[in-house]
């Protein structure tokens, strides 16, 4: 259920500017033709001012990961310069000063009045930066909305842990959660840090509850039980509870339709408070709890509003993204959190008798490695049977895993003898931490063998021997 690493992106010929992408969004503004959307707009040739900035910094040579980014900003938020409800502020609040040091520009400010849908006017959309962002007037938003704007647009919402960013209860909008990863990494740093044990995986089967009989409308219902099938397809092991927000107890995290329906917006300007209740109905739990969240449609290139929140414990931010990308079908890399990473070659493969020593202590899936031509594989004395790496003349095929620093040492402490961690390079010209063994406990080589899951089909038909 890990999402594996992406492969490298192409480089395109000529890079995208900062200023090319405004001038866009101001296009795009026109075509959308919805000035509801903001509080305060900056005028393009301050805009401009900004991006021409971000790109001679890029020109001098600056690694700037969010250059070419236009993002809105909810006007609860301190944008320098621009009008809040305490004034004009000579400096912006944290996380949009974090963004735009990574080469970020703000479009400007929007509201939560009642506003209408992105793809359908005569529907609520609840809050004008999930709509810029599905309009594709800005390619991130800051909000205070939480799921449901998210879900009636289209769009994705990540709310990270309460404390990992410097504001609380914010949410990151975005097409797709990629974007969204992208800003939260250079964000992420509030009052409160990792825990040592922090659980970066939920490993090829995940447990995760939702609820039985959710009250939903007819297209709802049929979109939640779509993305139930997926996930069971995926590996999942879904179960229906009657209430949900009993808590995690035996699962990983909780599935949840974001929202009933969809509202006319002449109901919600009728009825505020009722409609913004109902909608608010199936996720209150990611509002009130100490949780993270990640909202997704029900599937890539969806616009239905009937999407998805997954609900994970605090801190186990990367969980919700794994598997909320089921559904999107991005490759989610790793959130900011601390962790090392181990090669495994041998029994701690996936789907080899050791593999619950990783996956117990919440370790992520990075992907399968191929070492250099320098090493080789020997059979040990062991039970289960397990290969020793040494050196060698051999490429060997391994996976990468990371642990939280505290999973990482006992990890270690459950290798025993002959087992020593130790670097092995790999054929993308880097180096990691492997577990191999001491050279004294070889056994039979195993030369003729590249991976150990080869040997273990050889073993199936002809039996256990070391063919050295």
């Amino acid at each position: 259920m890990n999402t594996l690493p992406p492969d490298p992106d192409p480089v395109p010929a000529t890079q995208p500017t900062a200023s090319g992408r405004v001038i866009s969004a101001f296009e795009r503004i026109t075509e959308a033709a919805r000035p509801e959307l903001w509080t305060t707009l900056r005028a393009v040739e301050d805009v401009l001012v900004d991006a021409k900035a971000v790109d001679e910094r890029v020109k001098a040579g600056e690694n700037l990961p969010l250059a070419g980014t236009v993002v809105a900003v909810r006007d609860v938020l301190d944008v320098a310069g621009q009008p809040s409800g305490r004034g004009v502020p000579e400096t912006s609040a944290t996380v949009v000063a974090r963004l735009t040091s990574a080469g970020a520009v703000v479009l400007g400010k929007t509201g939560a009045a009642a506003i209408s849908a992105a793809w359908d006017r005569t529907k609520v959309g609840g809050d004008g930066a999930a709509v810029a962002v599905a309009l594709g007037v800005v390619d991130l938003a800051l909000s205070t909305g939480g799921a449901v704007p998210a879900a009636l647009n289209a769009v994705a919402a990540v709310r990270p842990t309460r404390g990992l960013l410097p504001t609380t209860d914010v949410s990151v909008y975005s097409n797709g959660l990629v974007p969204a990863q992208r800003a939260l990494r250079v964000m992420t740093g509030g009052d409160r840090t990792w825990p040592a044990d922090v659980r970066l995986g939920a490993g090829e089967h995940p447990r995760i509850a939702y609820p039985a009989d959710p009250e939903l409308g007819e297209a709802a219902a049929l979109a939640f039980r779509g993305v139930v099938a997926r996930l069971t397809a995926a590996g999942a092991i879904l179960t229906p509870v009657s209430v949900p927000e009993d808590g995690f107890d035996g699962f990983d995290a909780l599935l949840l339709p974001t929202v009933p329906d969809h509202p006319d917006i002449a109901d919600a300007l009728a009825d505020p408070a009722g409609v913004g209740h109902r909608l608010a109905a199936g996720t209150a739990l990611a509002n009130l709890l100490d949780v993270a969240a990640v909202t997704v449609p029900v599937l890539p290139g969806d616009r239905r509003p009937f999407g998805v929140t997954f609900v994970t414990r605090a801190f186990e931010d990367q969980i919700a993204l794994d598997l909320a990308a089921v559904c999107t079908d991005e490759p989610i890399t790793p959130y900011p959190e601390p962790g090392e990473d181990v090669v495994v070659f041998g029994a701690h493969l996936r789907g080899q008798p050791l593999n619950a020593r990783l996956t117990e202590l919440g370790a992520r899936f990075g992907g399968p490695v191929r070492t250099t031509e320098r090493y080789r594989m020997v059979l040990l004395d062991t039970e289960p049977p397990q290969p020793g790496v040494l050196d060698g003349g051999t490429v060997l095929d391994g996976e990468r895993w990371r642990l939280s620093p505290a999973a990482f040492e006992r990890f270690a402490e459950t290798l025993g003898t002959p087992f020593v961690l130790d670097r092995v390079e790999l054929d993308d010209g880097t180096t990691a931490t492997a577990v191999r063994c001491d050279p004294a406990a070889a056994g039979p080589g195993l030369d003729r063998y590249e991976s150990w899951r080869g040997y273990v089909r050889f073993t199936s038909t002809a039996g256990l021997r070391g063919p050295g």
